[in-house]
């Protein structure tokens, strides 16, 4: 386990948090019986990453190649009947994205993580923001949702769209929609995989709606950051 010493002391979280300051490899050895696979990745650019264009300013960050391999590996830890995989990228990375990774495993045959073309996790965008995570073509990160096996269908209302945060809360997502994720495609219990913990707001709304949490956020100082926001939020809840 990398950085030991940072991890929190047991009873700090939620007995159903398992947040963890660690590689991705560490979770993807232990999670089984996934039901939802998250995937917000550490993007590195042409450009560079951070707004000062240099990569060793910042935590580690993931190229195409690194982020593909994770998702692929979560594809066995993921329960067989239904677990979804949602997917963070970027409009100009949309192409690369499915041509040259997700579908290499798939590749028209079967298993493999089988996209859904009339389902859609929503989308989010920093206001005003510049540099990373923030993107000049449509503005905004959509989230593709994939499934184990089938391809992922869906014939109810789609999820509100257009979240939004400001440019001060890079890594930190809305929680309240990542609730409604977990709402629509888990029950109480079910275990969630994140693979790029960031901030926590998956884990928070995993402590809120009672569902199990297992997730790798390499950044010592994000991930305390992350674990003070899951224990606020989880002792302020209602």
């Amino acid at each position: 386990m990398l950085f030991p010493e940072l991890q929190p002391k047991r009873g700090t979280l939620p007995e159903n948090i398992d947040l963890r300051c660690c590689d991705v490899a560490e979770v993807l050895r232990e999670a089984r019986g996934v039901r939802l696979v998250t995937a917000d990745p550490p993007w590195i650019y042409e450009n560079g990453a951070g707004q000062d264009g240099l990569a060793e300013s910042h935590y580690d960050l993931l190229e195409l190649p690194g982020v593909a391999d994770h998702v692929d590996a979560a594809y066995d830890c993921a329960d067989p009947d239904g677990c979804r995989l949602a997917l963070w990228y970027t409009w100009p990375q949309s192409d690369a994205w499915e041509t040259e990774t997700i579908l290499r495993r798939e590749g028209y045959k079967p298993g493999g993580w089988r996209w859904g073309k009339k389902i859609t996790g929503g989308n989010w965008h920093k206001e005003g923001g510049k540099g990373v995570g923030y993107h000049w073509i449509g503005a905004a990160e959509p989230v593709a949702i994939y499934k184990r096996g089938a391809p992922a269908t869906d014939s109810s209302v789609y999820l509100r769209s257009s979240w939004s945060s400001h440019p001060e809360a890079h890594s930190a997502k809305p929680v309240q929609w990542m609730r409604l994720w977990l709402r629509r495609w888990t029950l109480p219990g079910d275990l969630v995989l994140d693979l790029y913990a960031g901030l926590g707001s998956v884990a928070i709304a995993c402590a809120l709606e009672g569902r199990r949490y297992i997730g790798a956020e390499i950044d010592p100082e994000r991930h305390r950051r992350a674990v003070l926001r899951v224990e606020e939020a989880y002792n302020n809840r209602r």
